[in-house]
């Protein structure tokens, strides 16, 4: 019966803003409920403050993974750590950490700077470096693929299955490609950057029309816009007719996320 169970998938956007300082956006961050599981998708500064205003602390964090090591994207790993070695209150539930190739250079380089402080005391930390790979939960599974953001680093997106069919895709930072396209498939809910207006395009970024052909050719259900560039919130308002413009190109839904911005599936 209706309302007599939670949705099964939660989406809440933590932050839909970039490197780029904003007053009404927040860097990176996004978090994914399933099966009693918090899964954080980056976490860029200001991250775990973000995610303690939706109600989520660090002691409920499961899965922590990463698209790519860019600043506004992973930062806050290691407020998240510090935080997570103090004792009152205690964490004890192991913390899993993925990410693409690169992931243990990255938390190694973070140790060679905080050290212990950064260490874990009283749980357990688990590392994993992703490329191409399915893994399977109890109840739902996370698929990744490589995507095209940058030559100077690995960059990956995920999709997210759970067992009654419900499925959201994720995809950090990307321009068009094949990878999000197969990340993307008749998925319930997309959740796609969409940095720059269609005539500031930047090379490994996606703009609004770039995020509608995806939407339409992986036929998604929902499209999520996030990551916004001050530029493109300053062009969304000098152009109210976007939303009925990409309609033009995709018939779903459409969803301009702000911070907090929350969608059950």
């Amino acid at each position: 019966m209706a309302g007599k169970n939670p949705a099964n998938m939660e989406l809440t956007i933590i932050g839909s803003g970039t490197g780029i300082p904003s007053r009404t956006r927040a860097y990176p961050c996004t978090l994914v409920k399933i099966k009693k599981n918090h899964l954080v998708f980056d976490t860029g500064p200001g991250s775990l403050r973000q995610l303690f205003l939706a109600g989520i602390t660090y002691l409920e964090i499961d899965h922590l993974y990463y698209s790519h090591f860019h600043a506004d994207h992973s930062l806050d790993l290691v407020s998240i750590l510090f935080a997570m070695r103090c004792n009152d209150p205690k964490r004890t539930k192991p913390l899993s950490v993925s990410g693409p190739v690169g992931l243990r250079t990255f938390y190694e380089g973070l140790l060679s700077v905080f050290g212990e402080t950064i260490k874990p005391k009283t749980y357990d930390l688990h590392f994993r470096e992703i490329e191409k790979e399915e893994i399977i939960f109890d109840g739902w599974k996370i698929i990744a693929e490589p995507l095209r953001h940058t030559t100077s680093m690995h960059s990956i997106g995920y999709r997210i299955e759970s067992a009654e069919g419900k499925t959201l895709t994720y995809s950090g930072d990307t321009g068009y490609c094949n990878g999000i396209l197969r990340l993307a498939k008749k998925v319930n809910t997309l959740v796609l950057e969409c940095s720059f207006p269609d005539d500031q395009e930047v090379e490994g970024h996606l703009t609004p029309s770039l995020c509608a052909q995806i939407a339409d050719e992986s036929q998604c259900d929902r499209l999520v816009l996030s990551h916004f560039y001050p530029v493109f919130d300053t062009f969304r308002k000098d152009h109210k007719h976007l939303p009925d413009t990409l309609k033009d190109i995709y018939k779903g839904e459409i969803v301009f996320a702000e911070d907090f911005t929350r969608i059950p599936l």
